[in-house]
Parts: structure tokens; sequence; C-alpha cells
């Protein structure tokens, strides 16, 4: 009995161990592990990997809130020839018109929000690291935030919601590809209130090739988009002929046939950074005159003209003073490239238009157009500026920080141009320069609470034929408000709640 037991039990345990094997050759129907999120540290903080892939990614934001006071002066500014005015009359053909707006229908206050969004995604490849970078940028803005006091009403109230591309390009072997801050300046944008130094917010289409020294030396080689430079890609003509005869026009924009190339020689040590830039770019219009426009619509001779600029920028740091405190300035010099040593389209930006100064500041136009004989053969003159920026920053504590900032601006059309009637397009040397202090408390990382306070002052003299007053602007008892010269100056107060994920 026992033996029969004993072979029953054993036949019993065979069979269950070769039904375990065949079961274990069967398919398996448990699911996948779950891949969690992994940080990734070969970038520095805040990327992970993409699950799934061999990409690092960095997902972040920027949320920023200003609100501003400037007291409202008497501005005034200049319309193309046949634009309407605030009457609803048309200018005569060959002039412009000077619109004047009083203080009432000029705004005193500034809103704006801005949220970006940034996303650094990066690969590591035989050949170095591939990194694609886009930064969205949504705005709403009213008031002073405007652009401009002149637009399609002449009490500036609120503008729609806008969007833009503040960066979006691809870096790979020493190549950048795409919308990426311009090789050309150095100082970074501290002032809450724009100041009349270079600087390019969004960012600048281009091609650029960076190699890389040993001892922090660098140098970049790039190509970059005439297209968004506002001041090279507009020409403005004479609306009169120092001959005596018919006046030129030219068309607005001229047509784009060359990128600006720009290079810099760069070093960063723990001493701070010094860097020397240099821009070369073709400055394009159509010219015409009446009888031309009337067989080949205003496309005449292509008149071409060459723009420069220089700049040097220097950073020095002072830890002697407190942790973090540094100095930085910056010169430049442009000859028909206005855009890499003023602020871009310097007089339609809201430090500086009409709105805030109250004078005349014309500084968008590279190259005057104009007839040389009394055939009207076109020629050109270019508009040449001078630029010097400062800042100082210190720690007052970790958390406690103050910049001083101050930049001035010369600059200097032509001489035929200066020597041209204001409504007929002529233009004079202008001198303006600012200065700012703002205070900034960070509770916490990446938070910052600040409130500047900045001064301007714009001196320009606005002269006609012979040196006379502007025709529109002459001083008569018909018009008591006349701007023939203008020595103006205005200040503004501003907050800025600004935090960075």
């Amino acid at each position: 009995m026992t033996l029969t037991k004993s072979l029953l039990l054993g036949s019993a345990a065979a069979l269950l161990a070769a039904a375990g094997a065949q079961a274990a050759d069967l398919p398996s129907r448990k699911s996948a592990p779950v891949e969690y999120v992994r940080v990734c540290d070969a970038y520095g903080a805040g990327f992970y990997w993409i699950p799934g892939t061999d990409t690092c990614l960095k997902v972040g934001g920027r949320v920023r809130i200003d609100t501003w006071y400037t007291p409202a002066k008497n501005a005034v500014t200049l319309r193309s020839a046949g634009g309407p005015n605030y009457a609803g009359a048309a200018a005569p053909a060959g002039t412009n018109i000077a619109p004047f707006q009083g203080t009432n229908g000029i705004d005193t206050l500034g809103w704006y929000a801005r949220g970006l969004l940034m996303m650094d995604a990066r690969t590591q490849s035989a050949w170095g690291t591939v990194q694609t970078v886009i930064t969205l940028r949504m705005a709403a803005q009213t008031g002073l935030a405007q652009t401009s006091p002149f637009g399609s009403s002449p009490v500036p109230n609120s503008q729609p919601n806008s969007s833009t591309i503040e960066a979006a390009y691809i870096r790979f072997a020493g190549f950048t590809v795409g919308d990426a801050a311009s090789n050309f300046t150095f100082l970074p944008p501290y002032q809450y209130h724009s100041n009349f130094a270079p600087g390019f917010p969004n960012g600048i289409r281009q091609l650029a090739y960076t190699a890389t020294f040993g001892g922090g030396f660098s140098a970049t080689i790039a190509l970059e988009n005439r297209g968004d430079l506002s001041a090279s890609t507009t020409a403005n003509s004479l609306g009169f002929n120092p001959m005596g005869l018919v006046g030129a026009t030219a068309t607005t924009v001229g047509p784009q046939r060359l990128p600006a190339l720009v290079g810099n020689l760069r070093v960063d040590q723990g001493w701070g950074s010094a860097m020397l830039s240099g821009a070369v770019l073709q400055n394009t219009a159509n010219f015409a005159t009446p009888a031309i426009n009337a067989v080949t619509n205003g496309l005449g001779p292509l008149v071409t003209k060459t723009g420069w600029a220089v700049g040097f920028g220097l950073r020095i740091n002072l830890p002697m003073l407190a942790a973090g405190d540094h100095i930085q300035g910056w010169v430049g010099y442009s000859n028909g490239a206005l855009d890499y040593v003023g602020y871009a389209n310097v007089n339609e930006n809201s430090a500086v238009a009409a709105n805030y100064l109250g004078g005349f500041l014309r500084g968008d136009r590279n190259m005057t157009v104009f007839c040389v004989t009394a055939a009207c053969i076109p020629g050109s003159e270019t508009t040449k500026a001078f630029n010097v920026a400062g800042m100082f920053t210190h720690y007052w504590t970790p958390s406690l920080r103050s910049n001083f900032i101050g930049s001035w601006i010369r600059i200097t059309p032509g001489q035929v141009t200066q020597n041209t009637d204001w409504t007929n397009g002529g233009l004079s040397q202008v001198t303006a320069w600012d200065i700012k202090h703002n205070l900034v408390w960070s509770p916490v990382r990446n938070f910052d609470i600040g409130l500047e306070l900045s001064y301007a002052r714009l001196s320009q003299r606005l002269t006609g034929l012979a040196g006379a007053a502007p025709t529109a602007l002459a001083c008569t008892a018909a018009n008591p408000q006349c701007l023939a010269g203008t020595s103006t100056n205005n200040w503004t107060g501003r907050l800025r709640v600004e935090r960075t994920f």
C-alpha cells in the first residue's frame, strides 16, 4: 500500500512539472514595465529625459506684468506724402504732414502683460550636442504700451493681443540656424523703460558659426536677416529737388538683395567679458520721379548704399564690493546701419517716441534718396549715429539689488537732408540721453518685484530751407503751438512684477 501511494504521488509531481514547463514556454501576457521620467543632469538643472528617447528637455516660462506713468507732452510726428491728417485732408504732392497732438489726447498710463513659453531640447551626438530652442511670447497691452500715439486714432486707447516668436533656432557643431539673439549686441536688457542702446527683443533670423578657442575666447561670423532690421528696410526721399526741378520719390521698403554680415570676437573669463563686433549691410530703394511713376508704377532705378557699424562692449565683475556686483559698458558707431547702434526703430519705441519726449525724433531711416542734377539723376546719403551706454549693478543684500543705467545717442543725417525743409522729408541732427535706476527685490529665486524711475532729454533743431523754420511748424499767429526748436524732457515711473520658472 505504501509503495502504491508513493508511485501515485511521484507520477502527479512529474505531470505538474511537465505542465509547468509547457506553461513557461507560452507567450507572457504581462504589461510592459512603466518608464518613469528621469532627471537629465548632463545639461544643468531642469532637464528631464523624454521617455523612450535619447533627448533631454527643459520646459519653462515667464510672466511679466508692467504698469507705468509718464506725464503727457504735446507731440508731433511725420506722415508720408499724401497721407491723411486728423482733419481728414491729404498732404499736397511731394510734401509730408506734421500732425500735432495736444496733451489732452495722449495717455499717461501704460499696461501690459506678457507670457513666455520656453522649451530647450538637447541630444548628444558623435559631433556634439544638438540643441533646439523655441520661445513663444504672448502679450496684451494698452495705453502707453502701444508703440506710438499716432495710430488709426489720434487718441491711443488699446491694442489687440499679440503673439510672436522670440526665439526659434537649432544649434549644432558650432552652427546656429534660426531666430536667435543678434551677434552684434552686448548689453543685457536690465532696464524696464527702453533706452537708446541697441537691442533685438524678438531675436533676428540668422545663419551663424561660432568657433570656441581656449581660455574663454570665441569668434562668430553670421548672416543676419536684413528684413528684421526696421531701419535698414526703409528709405525715404526728399520731396523736392535741390536742383530746382521736380522732386524724387522712393519706395518705403526697399527690396532685399543681401543679408547683413555680422561678426564678433569675444572673451569670457572670471574677471568679466569683452566683445568687439562689426556689421555690414546693403540699403536699397527704388528711385523715381513723377514722369517715371507714370510708366513704371514707381519702380525706377535701384539705388543702393552700403551701411556699416562697429561696437565694443566690456563687463567687469566687482566681487570686492558685493557678490554679484558688476559694471558694463558699450560704445558703438554706425553709418547707414542705425539698428546696430540705436534702439531698433527708435522713433517708434514708446520710450523715445513723441508721446514720451513730446518733440520730434526720427531715427528710422538709414538712407535718403534725392536728385543730384537738374535731370534728376538719383543720389543718396546715409544717416550716421554714435551711442554710449553703461550699467552698474549692486547687490545691497542677496535678495535686493539696484541697476544704475545711462545711455546717450547722437543721430546725424547727411548734409542735403539737413538742409531740406522738414515737411519735405528733411531731418536734423538730434541728441538724446537718459538715466535710470531700478530697485529689485527677489523674495525667492527667479521672482522679481521692481520699481524704476527714469529721466530722458531730447535736443533737436528742426530746420527748413535756408535755415528757416519748417513750413508746417513756423511760429506764426496762426500756429502758436509751433515746435520749430525742441529741447524737451520727461520722466517715467514704472512697476514690474516678474516670475520665471
